[in-house]
């Protein structure tokens, strides 16, 4: 009764602890190609939307990204002069806007009270396919959102049908309307194409016309084929119609066939009052710039330019491109950019195409500047980023090894590789450098990808061996034959290490988690579940049975599944910390979030406690890897996550390396004796408890790089082929865990 009561206590104070608060953001130095990125930790981007904001109610419109990929939202404020194109990456606005939006989101000010208000997607909290609405306000200098309710049990924008039935305005999920003022009266209209596709449909706002001034979203469906065109998806030509008030005759096409996707751009790029419209397919890689020849009342699309900007460099985005109208370079004049809208299947680094408005902001004119806006001050690496730690170059510092999914590659070929970030900083100071983007040539192998990258000394030799997950659900291997204290040499490649099959999109991790000597093996898969594989060799032959169901493997650790309910994938990508001589266990997750465990020690055949689905308030975006060290030498634990995007962020976490987090709840043990300190050659290791005591040596990493058994009130233990740096002592002795801290100097 006891011991359940401080199990009780003990889960209940360390989900305080690990979920309490969120993890601030590391602000790190990375270069690439010789450039320090002003944002490199900003996660990547992969199908921006951009929309133009205030964020600090400081004057000065700032920048807000919706990624599609991962329904993820970032915020940037505006830190450039008059004609320059300078942003910050702020973070903290992130979590002032609502979260679980999906598919898309626009930012106007419909009600003219000078603040941004939101148009998104419905089926985030609706089972129907439309358009919610947030209003925007300022408090305490930030913006600030509320839902806007309506008159319908779902709380979305509605219009009255010809029988005076409501229903909402249908919006596309895949799509991107258009809200913008139409008819020139000074609310927001909206421009969407009809559930079979193929027209548009043109969804005027009565506030104006009711009296209501712009206050009010009130909507009738004034027009069910707006500008007179019909758009196919087949042909990259849209039908036009002959006549203001006609309406494209489709000769026999049939519409409800039309596959869906169209994103739409409205503007007046004549200065004539009425809207030009851009139009993006998800048949084809250019957008199509229709002019209005009609009016505020009656829009008639009487001219095309199917690969716009034709007088320049066309927009070229595979594929399905959307486009946005907005100043980023703060010379009063709206800009032109592209970027993707379709998930996992179009170009994933050059995404942001930026072309300047040379002319007025009356009549833009647009040149062409770049295809990675933003991008090319992120790290991101195409899709999906799988991040993890090694001292590549035993310097002591730790090294960054990043494997990706893959850069896109024309008729669905993938790019994926390792790339390897040189810690060029100092032990409390840490900077990055990229110093090779195809570490050990992996992507030689080019049917695999989505790679996986995981050290630990499997062979017992002292030097960091390495594991690779990959698409397949296998593993490829290279052994470490440099030796203790050398930088890495690795010897060849060896795929399907072991004979392990893990179903797909293997994801490995190395850690003696049954606390026999030997390094065993967790590899999460695509389904969600983490298998276990133990370590039934030799300290110096490991050797896995390739079954993980087969005892004493465990098919799911833990009955751990990342899959949320109703899915059949979890995508989980775990990682193992020793806090306070307990294990516990995080893993990634397919919703982006990271799940945390205990409950492990002596139980790897039970069902682990979960801690929290959300430690540290952390969300980057869908299909999270975390890699955790300690790389400022403070003592508590930096946390580096990759995302679908193919970007990454980082976070200080309240996790302390020297196992001070309260992932169990009895106090520390007695502290080891360790003498000199600093060493160079030898360290002698004293600890006053009678009986058999193990050593475990672990690097800034948490990972084991050093065990071993003794009896006796002190162990000699050789330094001289460590390689520089601080290193953490766990010495385990009558069931009592003591601690130190080693530092190793030449």
């Amino acid at each position: 009764m006891k011991r359940a009561a401080a199990l009780f206590w003990l889960s209940a104070w360390a989900a305080l602890f690990v979920s309490a608060q969120d993890y601030y953001p590391l602000d790190i130095s990375f270069r690439v190609g010789g450039r320090t990125l002003a944002f490199p930790l900003a996660g990547g981007l992969n199908t921006p939307q951009l929309n133009a904001v205030d964020l600090n109610n400081d004057g000065r419109l700032d920048l807000h990204i919706f990624d599609r990929t991962g329904d993820v939202q970032l915020t940037f404020l505006n830190a450039g002069a008059p004609g320059e194109l300078r942003y910050t990456y702020a973070p903290d606005f992130e979590k002032q806007f609502p979260a679980g939006l999906l598919d898309w989101m626009v930012l106007r000010d419909y009600d003219g009270d000078g603040v941004m208000d939101i148009f998104a997607q419905a089926r985030s909290f609706s089972p129907f396919q439309g358009i919610i609405v947030y209003r925007g306000f300022y408090q305490g200098g930030r913006i600030a959102f509320e839902r806007v309710p309506f008159a319908n049990s779902e709380d979305v924008l509605d219009f009255t049908l010809y029988n005076g039935l409501k229903t909402q305005i249908y919006v596309s999920n895949v799509d991107y309307p258009a809200i913008e003022d139409v008819d020139c009266d000074g609310d927001l209209d909206i421009l969407t194409f009809n559930p079979s596709g193929g027209y548009i449909e043109f969804y005027q706002n009565q506030s104006v016309e009711e009296g209501y001034g712009r206050d009010s979203l009130i909507y009738e469906l004034a027009d069910d084929c707006w500008g007179g065109i019909f758009e196919s998806g087949i042909d990259i030509q849209i039908g036009l119609s002959s006549a203001p008030g006609d309406c494209f005759n489709v000769q026999n096409q049939e519409v409800v066939e039309r596959h869906p996707g169209s994103t739409l751009l409205a503007f007046d790029a004549d200065n004539d009052g009425d809207k030009e419209l851009v139009l993006g397919d998800v048949s084809f890689n250019s957008v199509n710039f229709l002019h209005n020849g009609g009016s505020c009342g009656q829009a008639w699309m009487d001219g095309q330019d199917p690969t716009f900007p034709s007088y320049n460099l066309p927009v070229d985005l595979p594929v399905f491109p959307a486009t946005f109208y907005l100043d980023v370079n703060n010379d009063g004049k709206k800009d032109f950019l592209a970027a993707p809208n379709a998930n996992n299947i179009s170009e994933n680094y050059e995404v942001l195409w930026y072309y300047q408005n040379v002319n007025t902001a009356e009549q833009p004119v647009f040149e062409f500047r770049q295809q990675d806006l933003f991008v090319n001050d992120m790290l991101d690496f195409g899709s999906v980023a799988n991040p993890a730690f090694v001292d590549y170059n035993a310097d002591g510092l730790l090294d960054l090894v990043v494997g990706n999914g893959g850069y896109f590659q024309a008729f669905g070929e993938r790019d994926s590789r390792l790339f390897l970030f040189e810690n060029v900083g100092t032990a409390s100071s840490p900077a990055f450098e990229l110093v090779d983007d195809n570490f050990l040539e992996l992507n030689v192998f080019d049917d695999y990808y989505s790679f996986v990258p995981a050290f630990g000394d499997l062979d017992n030799d002292g030097d960091m061996d390495i594991l690779v997950g990959e698409t397949l659900g296998r593993l490829f291997y290279a052994e470490n034959i440099a030796g203790a204290g050398n930088p890495v040499a690795y010897g060849p490649w060896q795929y399907n290490y072991m004979d392990i099959f893990v179903g797909a999109l293997s994801a490995p991790y190395i850690a003696d988690l049954n606390r026999d000597g030997l390094p065993d093996l967790l590899v999460g898969e695509r389904t969600g579940n983490i298998n276990y594989f133990q370590n039934v060799g030799a300290p110096s032959e490991p050797m896995f049975l390739p079954n993980s169901e087969q005892a004493p493997n465990v098919f799911a650790l833990g009955n751990i599944n990342t899959a949320v309910p109703g899915a059949i994938t979890g995508y989980s990508s775990p990682i193992v910390l020793d806090q306070e001589g307990e294990y516990v266990l995080i893993t990634g997750t397919e919703v982006g979030q990271l799940e945390f465990y205990n409950g492990i020690e002596g139980n790897l055949s039970g069902t682990f406690n979960l801690v929290t689905d959300k430690m540290g308030g952390i969300r980057t975006g869908r299909r999270s890897r975390a890699a955790i060290a300690d790389i400022d030498n403070d003592g508590k634990l930096e946390m580096i996550v990759g995302n679908e995007r193919g970007g990454l962020s980082g976070f200080q976490t309240n996790l302390f390396l020297d196992s001070t987090s309260p992932a169990k709840a009895a106090g520390r043990g007695p502290e080891v004796v360790l003498f000199p300190n600093p060493a160079r050659e030898m360290v002698t290791i004293q600890l006053g408890i009678p009986g058999e005591k193990r050593l475990e040596l672990y690097n800034l990493a948490g990972q084991l790089v050093l065990a071993r058994q003794w009896e006796g009130e002190e162990l000699v233990v050789p330094t001289a082929a460590l390689p520089e740096g601080v290193y953490w002592v766990k010495v385990v002795a009558a069931g009592v865990v003591a601690a130190g801290k080693l530092v190793v100097r030449r």
